[in-house]
């Protein structure tokens, strides 16, 4: 199993407004495998298409030396924050996470950023942890690979939340967007729940990546 994906906090200012930037302090790899790994742009078609205004960081945010902002997209926002894919430097497929401030109407102020390889997003999917600022959630957020369905990650919150029934059911949210399935989460939850383990039809499970 690799080793969870943590990031490491930066401060930015900007007009005024103290921005968090947490940028990747390492990337999960894989074992070799014989098996053809695909591009990131076969992997998720939405990383080819044209960017629209939905695509822009919020207001603050720059992107980072890791990918090609020009392949940026808005993949999937969440009640825990702003999900965006890219394209990495070295082909990697990166994920960036914006987490929802505290209070309603609140200020963005932290991201985070992870770029694993493509041999390890076909097998795990992507993990990623944003450490809350002051006024901001702390989110655990994973990708699905391929393969894992909508359905499937659903019946396995189902069992989750029959095992832990202290949580709500806002507590954890599966977001299906631009044919991918997000598992989210505050680090709380996910530390409340533990291993997490996804039953597939087929095959093995999927254990995520531990990220607390």
């Amino acid at each position: 199993m690799p080793k969870a994906y943590f990031g490491k906090v930066s401060a930015l200012a900007i007009t005024g407004l103290l921005t968090l930037t947490a940028c990747s302090a390492g990337t999960p790899q894989s074992e070799p495998s014989d098996v053809p790994v695909p591009s990131a742009e076969e992997y998720l078609p939405l990383l080819a298409q044209t960017q629209d205004d939905d695509d822009k960081l919020p207001e603050g945010f720059e992107d980072t030396e890791s990918y090609d902002p020009q392949t940026r997209h808005l993949l999937a926002t969440s009640d825990f924050g702003r999900h965006y894919v890219a394209i990495g430097n070295e082909g990697q497929l990166c994920m960036v996470a914006i987490p929802e401030p505290v209070e309603e109407g609140g200020d963005y102020e932290i991201a985070g950023t992870t770029c694993p390889t493509m041999d390890y997003v076909v097998q795990n999917g992507v993990p990623l942890k944003v450490n809350g600022g002051e006024d901001s959630l702390e989110i655990v957020t994973y990708l699905m690979p391929a393969g894992i369905s909508d359905e499937t990650v659903q019946n396995a919150v189902s069992e989750m939340r029959a095992s832990h029934p202290e949580l709500a059911a806002e507590d954890i949210q599966v977001v299906a967007e631009n044919d991918s399935v997000l598992l989210v989460m505050e680090e709380s939850t996910a530390a409340t729940l533990g291993q997490i383990t996804i039953n597939r039809p087929e095959g093995d499970p999927l254990v995520l990546a531990s990220l607390t």
